[in-house]
């Protein structure tokens, strides 16, 4: 409380004389305003505060891990000392140092940062032909929450402009959300979902067959995180499914997805799963091809397994949208074909890239399927071999 203004004055008979000056007191930073560890979804905001009281008044600066925080579009050290991260990155997780520092010293605080392995929603256009049905271009949009009874992923998605025609049979296609859940869902463990594995940027290929001898084929494009923290999506599909009546109870099992590493930037997944139809059970299998930056590396395991669960459609035939909800979280998964030429099935010998035999022309004579160390013929809808 003595720092402040004073003024000295000298007086006698010949007059009077004074001066001012102002008395500080210098001080070494103290910390006002401490940061708290924040844990936010990848593609959202966050906000770091950080302030500090001292004189003269103290600088602050930020340091990730001892390094310098370098500003950019995304990284802003604001007027109050506060770090904001926009669109925060899952690279962006650390520990952050805010450094206060004027003449009399300096004073530093630690502060972890957490960006979880998944994007908050998804959007993307579905166009292509369904039972020779050419529907235009539909529409997908997707939240992605947390389940509040489970370890899971929640995500519910609508997809809208769908004909009446069609509506129906797309109830149980829910191969056309994989690239969603897949890259969504909740990492168990050291399990990677495809966020952290590609960020979110790859191809996936998917073939689709139904008992009754329909075949499906989707292409998925995944182009990474809008601003808002939004997973891009582009699908084409083509071909043909088992055709229901638009009063027919469509229920789907809970199912799972075996991804096995099989190279380089590539994974082979599979799926053998049923859905009933007023009760009765009919079974299809579908399988992907994904490929991504190799760069990226590679997944911690040899397989992973991804569960789904609690999986509800609907078909909304005045609106013409289908909508679903599913529950979905990865795990590590337990590798069950022999590895040639060893005897330890955690050799990591998928490095070699697969074999795909449907380069060569005359493995078939009708379409080829190429699977993980092996293919499968198959004919068009409405033949057999």
């Amino acid at each position: 409380e003595d720092a402040g203004d004073y003024k000295c004055v000298a007086t006698n008979d010949a007059g009077v004389v004074e001066r001012s000056l102002t008395l500080t007191l210098q001080s070494p930073p103290v910390i006002t305003v401490e940061p708290v560890g924040t844990v936010v979804e990848a593609g959202a905001t966050a906000m770091l505060n950080c302030q500090a009281s001292g004189e003269p008044p103290p600088t602050i600066r930020w340091s990730r891990q001892g390094h310098p925080v370098v500003r950019d579009d995304r990284v802003t050290v604001l007027t109050n000392g506060s770090l904001r991260i926009i669109a925060a990155q899952k690279e962006d997780t650390s520990e952050y140092e805010c450094v206060a520092r004027n003449l009399m010293g300096s004073v530093l605080v630690r502060v972890p940062l957490t960006v979880q392995g998944g994007p908050s929603r998804a959007k993307g256009s579905i166009i292509g032909n369904i039972n020779d049905i050419e529907f235009g271009v539909a529409f997908l949009n997707a939240t992605v929450t947390d389940s509040p009874d489970s370890e899971a992923k929640v995500i519910q998605a609508k997809i809208t402009n769908i004909p009446r025609s069609l509506g129906p049979a797309m109830r149980k296609l829910v191969s056309l959300l994989s690239p969603v859940y897949w890259t969504t869902a909740e990492e168990m463990g050291e399990a990677m979902n495809g966020f952290t594995l590609t960020d979110a940027v790859f191809k996936r290929e998917t073939q689709v067959e139904f008992a009754t001898g329909e075949i499906l084929r989707m292409t998925h494009i995944a182009r990474g995180l809008d601003s808002d923290g939004a997973l891009l999506l582009d699908v084409v599909v083509s071909g043909h499914v088992l055709q229901l009546q638009a009063v027919a109870d469509v229920r789907v099992k809970d199912y799972t997805e075996d991804y096995i590493q099989t190279g380089p930037g590539q994974l082979y997944a599979h799926s053998t799963r049923l859905f009933t139809v007023d009760g009765v059970s009919v079974p299809y299998t579908w399988n992907h091809t994904i490929t991504y930056d190799y760069t990226k590396g590679k997944m911690p395991f040899l397989v992973e397994t991804l569960h789904a669960s609690s999986i509800a459609t609907e078909y909304d035939p005045l609106e013409e949208t289908v909508a679903f909800q599913i529950h979905a979280s990865i795990a590590k998964g337990i590798y069950h074909t022999s590895v040639p030429g060893s005897t330890n099935p955690d050799v990591f010998v998928f490095l070699s890239a697969d074999i795909d035999e449907c380069e060569t022309r005359d493995t078939c004579q009708h379409e080829c399927r190429n699977t993980l160390g092996s293919y499968q013929c198959t004919c068009p809808s409405g033949y057999r071999l």
